[in-house]
């Protein structure tokens, strides 16, 4: 994939590169604004969390086996299907927007508010208050001044809607790790 590519991870894909511990790590990383990341900052954290001890302490042997993995296997993966990029002369790995993409895998979205029953309650009413209108002998009120204030409701429904539902497909979650 090229760098402004912007199609859609297949599923397969998706799965393969969530499939991987250390690849989920990278990508959370990133996710929590450290973005972009040297990688071997990225190593000495991940290779911290694996073997459940702070950076500080952690032996050369064990920092250098993670950012060799890091570095051969789960970066180039990563970098092949688009969803990070990596600078080899900074050493530097960032995100592009398929991270947030495959953070999606995991978001479960909140509970939706009964919208067709939202819009089925206010056209009840509506109808209810038109067929009252239409009946009445004299006419109570105009029934273009029963309808209006019904179609801006509706209309001002639609736009809360509308941005409700952008809102929460927007705010994806988080990759998980393992300890999650």
């Amino acid at each position: 994939m090229s760098d402004t590519d912007n199609t859609t991870l297949s599923q397969d894909v998706a799965f393969d590169l969530l499939s991987n511990a250390r690849r989920r790590f990278v990508l959370r990383q990133l996710q929590e604004g450290q973005d972009p990341i040297e990688l071997g900052e990225l190593a000495g954290a991940l290779a911290a969390k694996e073997n459940g001890v702070s950076v500080e302490k952690l032996t050369a042997q064990q920092r250098k086996r993670t950012y060799v993995s890091l570095y051969q296997t789960h970066i180039p993966k990563l970098v092949e299907a688009g969803v990070i990029e990596y600078d080899r002369d900074a050493g530097v790995v960032s995100s592009t927007d398929h991270v947030d993409e495959l953070a999606a895998y995991f978001h479960t979205p909140p509970e939706m508010p009964p919208w067709a029953l939202v819009y089925g309650s206010i056209a009840a009413v509506g109808v209810l208050v038109m067929l009252v209108v239409s009946v009445s002998d004299p006419p109570i009120i105009s029934a273009t001044y029963v309808g209006v204030p019904f179609f801006l409701v509706f209309a001002a429904l639609s736009l809360l809607h509308y941005k409700y539902v952008t809102e929460h497909h927007r705010n994806g979650g988080l990759v998980p790790v393992d300890e999650e």
